[in-house]
């Protein structure tokens, strides 16, 4: 890099002052270090306006002045001190939310199969059933995926939070209300015709009252929203409900001499009873906890 230095002196002639000017330019080899200097500069002079470009290392150009022989001096341009400062990530856009994540996409996928399990649950046949045994299944299947998949890729969409519950809630209703219209006509069903609409009572009853708990919960404060989180309590209560209703739907027409759908015939209904009775002890448990925050002055 180029150093130009300019000195003054001063020369005396018969009582005459006669000043002189001695311009010398230096070459210097260029090194390694003013190699990555100057390619440091170009990064700044292309960096955004308002944007700290210096970073640890980067030199800048300042001015100083010397004294020289016979009363002149000189000025010298020179590379010198070095900045530390990092970039600033402030004016960073930050990154948008994606609505239609995955997870998103099956919960949605869950809801629209609910009228084509009603279609085929109200046809005859065991091509229906098997139909409607299927959607079934790959509904639910789908309700561990989403979640599955959010936690893995580590996703989170705010629409899908607030539609995953409620498509769950959707489907457990829908199909309660099928299996309580029409039965299993053999199994725990024919001897106790009274036990399917009784759970299904109890389960709708409770997500209706649980749902209003929760929105009064959710506009009275954090403390009162942690006290009705999701425990595992639900959980079994949710893996109870959603087996049941498959094995219920399996024996929509009967067991046919099938040694499994007499087993399911009875498990069904047994299993759709304790998500009854597991839900409304989940129910208290909510309750309880919530109950000191709405008798408090």
């Amino acid at each position: 890099m180029p150093t130009q230095l300019v000195s003054k002196g001063a020369t005396h002639t018969r009582g005459k002052t006669t000043t002189t000017t001695t311009t010398t330019t230096t070459q210097k080899k260029k090194s390694t270090g003013s190699v990555r200097t100057m390619a440091r500069f170009a990064v700044a002079a292309s960096a955004p306006a308002g944007a700290v470009t210096s970073s640890p290392g980067v030199q800048t150009r300042s001015r100083s002045k010397g004294g020289g022989g016979g009363g002149g001096g000189y000025t010298r341009y020179r590379v010198s001190a070095k900045s530390s400062a990092k970039p600033v990530d402030g004016d960073l856009k930050k990154r948008k939310e994606t609505i239609f994540t995955i997870p998103t996409i099956l919960t949605l996928a869950r809801m629209f199969a609910i009228p084509f399990v009603v279609l085929a649950y109200t046809r005859e046949g065991p091509k229906a059933v098997a139909v409607c045994t299927i959607l079934y299944v790959l509904a639910c299947f789908t309700d561990w995926l989403d979640g599955y998949i959010a936690r893995k890729t580590n996703t989170f969409s705010k629409f899908g939070a607030f539609l995953d519950p409620v498509s769950d809630k959707l489907m457990v209703t829908v199909i309660l209300i099928l299996v309580t219209y029409a039965a299993p006509p053999e199994g725990l069903c024919a001897q106790f015709p009274a036990l399917v609409p009784f759970a299904a009572g109890v389960i709708i009853c409770r997500e209706v009252a649980m749902s209003a708990l929760r929105e009064w919960a959710a506009s009275a404060g954090s403390d009162v929203r942690s006290a009705v989180a999701v425990n595992n309590l639900g959980k079994w209560k949710t893996a109870l409900q959603m087996s049941s209703l498959g094995f219920l739907i399996a024996c929509k027409e009967g067991c046919h001499n099938n040694a499994v759908l007499q087993v399911l015939s009875y498990i069904g209904p047994v299993f759709l009873l304790g998500s009854a009775l597991l839900a409304t002890y989940s129910f208290m448990v909510y309750f309880k906890g919530i109950w000191k925050f709405m008798v408090e002055p």
